[in-house]
């Protein structure tokens, strides 16, 4: 199959093309700009599979889907992040929402088979219980949804893609992901500097963050994933479409400090155990993530511990110094 990866020169975008690839389909990746030397590293074909273009342009995105043939279309373009959504809610509103709508309509007008839109936790507001379900609520009625501008646009983007699906019988799948971390990772998390500077063996200090919470899942299993939604059977009217994907456990970021002495003996890592106000907000919308509904529907689990995430990134990294 013939897949139009937007995104696809970033972090998560070349993981996804890799899989892509690895798995026999023909990926194309649609970006801003060339793949760097990470993306490349993650996925070397995109030096020849990758397609210049903004998410915005929508007569750019027509005419790449069909000179490629594209069939499917999988989503991952966007701003990122709830500090950065609060430093530019106008330009996270158009290329996050718009960029959705072009995406979809796209795919409405060339009759694709399938649009897989890689939204995030960020669209939740957590409910009572203590995990993160898919029929959790969005935002809430006082005070809306807790990551700002970013979850937002990922609520409003999929409520555009089921309004698609609904209507226009877009075949739309929403997979929310959540703290993806691998090698090539842009966003800290904390795990990122003390992974690599444990590998470089540098001493990483956090004065905050030791109580913050994330379900840290590997890239590689998000990945996979999207080769699973790919692979599903067509949707049917009444069918869940936004489906969780995540490694189903959550972690502070001591436990991840710990995990990290236990896989790179010798880190030396000191983390403070309070939270920066930004976090205080942050962490009310974080819980382990259900998968049950992707175990069921997409015959998908994570495959990567914390620690065995930890090791291959770690060793990933090694790799990449030693080609530089």
């Amino acid at each position: 199959m013939n897949v139009l990866v937007t995104g696809g020169a970033g972090f998560l975008g070349s993981y996804i093309v890799a899989a892509l690839a690895s798995s026999g389909h023909e990926a194309f990746a649609y970006d801003i700009a060339p793949p760097g030397p990470d993306a490349l590293n993650v996925a070397p074909a995109l030096a020849s599979r990758i397609r210049i273009g903004q998410i915005g342009d929508l007569a750019r995105l027509f005419d790449v889907c069909a000179s490629e043939r594209i069939e499917t279309i999988v989503h991952s373009a966007g701003i990122v992040g709830l500090e950065t959504s609060l430093q530019q809610p106008l330009a996270t509103y158009q290329t996050n929402v718009m960029g959705m709508v072009n995406v979809c309509e796209v795919a409405r007008q060339t009759r694709m088979r399938r649009v897989v839109f890689m939204s995030s936790n960020a669209a939740y507001h957590k409910g009572p219980n203590d995990r993160l379900y898919e029929t959790d609520p969005a935002f809430s009625p006082s005070n809306g949804n807790p990551a700002g501008h970013y979850g937002t646009s990922k609520m409003a983007s999929e409520a555009i893609g089921l309004a698609y699906a609904s209507f226009q019988d877009l075949d739309f799948l929403s997979l929310r992901i959540t703290a993806i971390y691998g090698f090539g990772m842009r966003s800290p998390m904390y795990i990122k500097p003390m992974v690599e500077n444990a590998v470089l063996g540098w001493p990483t200090r956090f004065e905050t963050g030791g109580p913050m919470k994330r379900d840290y899942t590997h890239v590689l299993d998000c990945g996979e994933a999207v080769v699973a939604a790919l692979g599903a059977p067509r949707w049917t009217a009444g069918e869940q479409r936004v489906l969780n994907i995540a490694a189903g456990q959550a972690r502070t970021a001591s436990e991840v400090a710990q995990a990290v002495r236990n896989v790179l003996p010798g880190a030396d890592i000191e983390i403070g155990d309070r939270l920066t106000p930004l976090e205080e907000e942050n962490v009310k919308m974080r819980a382990p993530l259900d998968i049950g509904a992707a175990k069921r529907l997409l015959n998908w689990s994570p495959k990567w511990s914390l620690e065995a995430g930890i090791a291959e990134y770690a060793e990933s990294f090694r790799r990449s110094l030693s080609q530089s």
